[in-house]
């Protein structure tokens, strides 16, 4: 009996062995299937984030660290000045190289790009490239000694015969340089002609930051205290009455911003509707100043963000049941009780995706600070425009560009991961 159980067990294990990992990748490749199938209805939405958002994102990182505006037109400078010491300023042959390359920068069209780059650290520094660039025409580059270009460029501008101009030019011998981002920065990146750094910086930028930063906790804190009540409202009204106040929350939606904030100005200006209210019932003398104030701006900013707060918050708090309340209010809470201790703690997801949307979009305000606000409430998107648009300074506008996303990355994701977890919770 013993011999026939052991021949009856045997087939039966070795055909086991061979056939669970076919069994395995099988049911492996079957659910890699799903997933597929799952992600597929997504996937042109994947694609377009990718050719929209990820590669342009990755063209502004890129634009933010690339520096090669003085290795290329000044190849033989450079090669001239390895190994030199800089506390003073460099040997003649160094001006030959200098000149030769301005000379032929003139010709390729490469003298002003070169001047501006020089001129971001340096005041002043593309008319000291301009006027080295036409002294250099004066000299015949066949038979000039060193010597000779040592002293044309020197007499062109006394900038040369100084440390400052060459420690930029030496400084930079590669495509990428961190110059941009540590300007984005604030940190301090302008010198004078003996290489010291200068006390004008021009742009304080991490006092934009924080002006930036200030204004959008206080639009968000001001929308979610306005929109709070008004979105409770809203999720327990029922028919016309809910139909009407949903109306006039999503009423902005399709309402142009500029139009918006032109209104705005119509209400605060000197001559304006609010101004004309407040004199002509006596509240006010004389007519104030309303508009191109931080006033205006929290004001206009308000305005637009509010639907943006209270959808998310309507959403959450529709799904929330009442019976929660009444079941509080029978064990004897009173309303406000009952409405702070249970109905609350369930709305804050949507409060949390409220003023994580409304705080994201306030960072990157442009129009509405620049109409209706004053110099001292400019945000960060002002700038990124102006050095996108007026000064042509790419490099700059990209590397705030980078500062901006990573900021609000930084500061959203806490934020972001709160509202994912609580929103896979209800699903």
């Amino acid at each position: 009996m013993a011999g026939e159980k052991t021949l009856a067990i045997a087939p039966t294990a070795t055909v086991s062995s061979k056939t669970t990992p076919m069994v395995v990748r099988t049911a492996k490749t079957d659910e890699r299937l799903r997933t597929i199938m799952a992600i597929l209805p997504a996937s042109p939405l994947l694609l377009f984030m990718m050719a929209f958002l990820v590669v342009p994102m990755f063209f502004i990182f890129k634009t933010s660290v690339s520096d090669n505006d003085i290795v290329v037109a000044l190849p033989r400078t450079l090669s001239s000045l390895k190994g030199s010491d800089f506390n003073g300023i460099p040997p003649a042959a160094a001006f030959a190289a200098l000149g030769q390359d301005l000379d032929a920068a003139a010709t390729s069209g490469k003298l002003r790009p070169l001047g501006r780059r020089i001129g971001y650290e340096l005041p002043r520094g593309l008319n000291i490239v301009l006027d080295a660039s036409r002294a250099v025409r004066q000299i015949d580059t066949a038979s000039a000694s060193p010597e000779t270009w040592k002293d044309v460029l020197v007499a062109s501008n006394d900038a040369w015969s100084r440390p400052g101009i060459w420690q930029i030019i030496s400084k930079y011998d590669g495509n990428y340089s961190s110059f941009y981002l540590r300007w984005a920065l604030g940190f301090q990146v302008v010198r004078d002609i003996d290489g010291t750094a200068a006390p004008d910086q021009g742009y304080d930028f991490r006092s934009i930051y924080l002006r930036t930063i200030a204004i959008s906790v206080l639009v968000t804190a001001l929308t979610v205290l306005i929109g709070y009540p008004l979105a409770y409202v809203i999720s327990n009204a029922k028919g016309r009455t809910a139909a009407l106040l949903l109306f006039l929350i999503l009423l902005p939606f399709w309402t142009s911003l500029l139009v918006r904030t032109m209104s705005w100005i119509v209400m605060l200006q000197t001559n304006g509707v609010l101004n004309s209210v407040l004199v002509g019932s006596g509240i006010s003398a004389e007519p104030l100043k309303l508009l191109y104030t931080r006033l205006a701006t929290v004001l206009a900013m308000i305005q637009i963000q509010l639907p943006f707060t209270v959808l998310p918050m309507i959403s959450v708090m529709k799904a929330i049941s009442p019976s929660h309340v009444r079941a509080a209010r029978s064990l004897g809470a009173g309303p406000i009780r009952a409405h702070v201790t249970v109905f609350m703690p369930q709305a804050v997801p949507g409060i949390a995706a409220g003023g994580l949307l409304t705080f994201v979009l306030c960072l990157g305000f442009y129009l509405t600070p620049a109409l209706v606000g004053g110099p001292a409430d400019q945000m960060v998107s002002f700038f990124i425009a102006r050095f996108t648009n007026e000064e042509l300074n790419w490099g700059l506008a990209s590397a705030l560009s980078v500062v901006l996303v990573v900021g609000a990355g930084i500061i959203a994701f806490p934020f972001a991961r709160y509202v994912a977890k609580h929103s896979s919770e209800r699903i």
